[in-house]
């Protein structure tokens, strides 16, 4: 299974990416870069100012428009996007995105992918995040 991550923003957003990077990759999980011919796709986003979220929204569609060409199968939006706006029901908004993870909840990837290509819609955004990495959580 190929699975392609687009991270956006801030350096705290790339520490967030080589994160779920590493602990994808000690899943046995092939990542790439590259998001054409992906089986999933994770998209970081950034939601800090208007324009980040203006640039997390416009690259989900772009996205989307992959998907419904059949150039990728599952995206997942990942980051600061469904934290802040958790209440705004998102999944109704983009109903063609598989799973919304909140940034305290980044390490449950591996158990949203399974749940994902079961055909399931996920909604995993915590209210206050709590999760911190240490020198010991997985990156590449």
């Amino acid at each position: 299974m190929k699975i392609g991550i687009k991270s956006l923003g801030c350096p705290k957003n790339f520490v967030d990416t080589e994160v779920i990077f590493g602990k994808l990759k000690e899943k046995g999980y092939q990542i790439s870069e590259k998001i054409d011919n992906s089986d999933i796709v994770i998209i970081n986003t950034c939601s800090f100012i208007k324009d980040a979220v203006e640039e997390s929204i416009e690259e989900i569609l772009n996205l989307v428009k992959l998907k419904k060409e059949g150039k990728i199968k599952h995206i997942i939006v990942t980051g600061c996007l469904p934290q802040r706006y958790k209440d705004d029901n998102l999944s109704q908004e983009l109903p063609e995105v598989d799973a919304f993870l909140g940034v305290g909840d980044l390490l449950d990837i591996d158990n949203v992918i399974k749940r994902v290509l079961q055909g399931k819609q996920i909604y995993k955004v915590s209210p206050e995040p709590k999760f911190l990495y240490n020198h010991n959580t997985p990156r590449t």
